[in-house]
């Protein structure tokens, strides 16, 4: 199974609560280029699993106009950035038993990002993600980080 893990796009920094940020420009414009990077990978895409927050939608909204519609959505509180990384973990394996040619595309914030690629690929460690950034895992008998892609890297 491919799983895609991105940090959603740069957002403003205030609002009346976190779960209410919104992307600003930069954001938008970090993750319309990580959309045209994903086009070509991400062809058809069977779970989108995305946090509630507005910033996480927002990232989904502008990618939804690059990639194909997900068979099935399920935002989960526990994508939000202070989450269950455990539960999101066990989640992805389930799916990986019930469907391995899937492709999935994980949508959450900081720090969970990091501890959900260590998570799925403990030998790797948490990596850094800046905004926008992807990490992309074939999850099978051997998991493993095929990349870690930065908005700031694409030409």
């Amino acid at each position: 199974m491919q799983v895609y893990i991105m940090r959603h796009g740069e957002a403003e920094m205030f609002a009346a609560s976190d779960s209410e940020r919104a992307l600003n420009q930069q954001g938008i414009n970090e993750v319309t280029k990580m959309g045209h990077f994903l086009r070509d990978k991400i062809t058809h895409l069977d779970y989108l699993l995305i946090s509630p927050y507005v910033r996480a939608q927002q990232t989904w909204q502008c990618l939804a106009k690059l990639l194909p519609k997900p068979e099935q959505t399920v935002e989960l509180k526990e994508l939000s950035p202070s989450g269950d990384e455990q539960a999101v973990v066990a989640l992805i394996k389930e799916l990986a038993i019930d469907k391995p040619k899937a492709k999935v595309l994980v949508i959450s914030h900081l720090p969970l990002v990091g501890f959900l690629v260590d998570g799925l690929v403990p030998e790797v460690g948490a990596p850094l993600f800046s905004t926008a950034a992807v990490a992309e895992l074939e999850i099978a008998v051997e998991n493993s980080l095929l990349s870690l892609q930065h908005p700031v890297s694409l030409s």
